[in-house]
Parts: C-alpha cells; sequence; structure tokens
C-alpha cells in the first residue's frame, strides 16, 4: 500500500505553534522536538554529545551538544533550563526560531509516524 501524506510540519506552521502557545506549551513543542532530532543521532554521536557524520541527519554541529544535553534532561524530568528555551526560541532576522530550522526533520519524522498509524488502521480490516 503507497501511502502519501501532505506536510505536517513547516517552518511557518512550527513557528506558528511557538508563538501562539504559552511557556509550559513552547517548553513542550521545543523539548520533544529535542528528544525527536536527539533520536536520529548515530550511537556514537549520541554517547559523544558531538555530530561527527554531516549526513542531515539529527543536530547540526553547532547544535549537537545543547541540544543532545537537552533532550536527554527533558526526556528525563520533562523540564527544561529558561537559557535553554531561550536558546531554540532566539529568533533570527528573518523572525524564525533556532528550533525551526530542523523543520524538515521533524515533518519526516511526523510524516512516517502518520503513515505507519493508516497503514496499522488499514491491517486490522
Amino acid at each position: 500500500m503507497d501511502i502519501k501524506v501532505d506536510a505536517k510540519v513547516t517552518r511557518d506552521s512550527l513557528q506558528a505553534l511557538i508563538d501562539n502557545g504559552n511557556e509550559a506549551k513552547r517548553i513542550a513543542i521545543v523539548g520533544r522536538a529535542l528528544v525527536h532530532i536527539w533520536h536520529r543521532q548515530t550511537v556514537s554521536e549520541k554517547n559523544s554529545d558531538s555530530t561527527t557524520e554531516a549526513n542531515g541527519v539529527g543536530f547540526a554541529g553547532c547544535d549537537a551538544r545543547t541540544g543532545s544535553v537537552s533532550a536527554k534532561v527533558y526526556n528525563n524530568t520533562g523540564q527544561m533550563k529558561d537559557w535553554v528555551l531561550e536558546k531554540w526560541l532566539k529568533k533570527n532576522t528573518k523572525g524564525f526560531s533556532r528550533i525551526t530550522k530542523y523543520h524538515r526533520q521533524l515533518n519526516e519524522i511526523a510524516t512516517a509516524d502518520e503513515v505507519e498509524f493508516i497503514r496499522r488502521i488499514a491491517n486490522k480490516g
């Protein structure tokens, strides 16, 4: 079964979620995004809190340490330090928060999850 789904996460949609959310919602958005991106790191990158492979997957080198550590903390506690949230929500000159640079990977994750859900439902019938 070939399933095609539309984009779920765009840079604009992610920024709108952030802009329209209260602090708890913004923490959840950033925290969950960091965890999903961290899961895409290679095993050695996860272990070293760094990016060693230029494969376009996981964190960019400049974000690897903070992203990895923050993802682990959020995953274990559901909490995020103020300075970490500020780093990921800081907007660039075009008005987009730092976390939005990962919108393509987040869309791949969301799309894959939706396709898997549809397949499971289709196979139950």
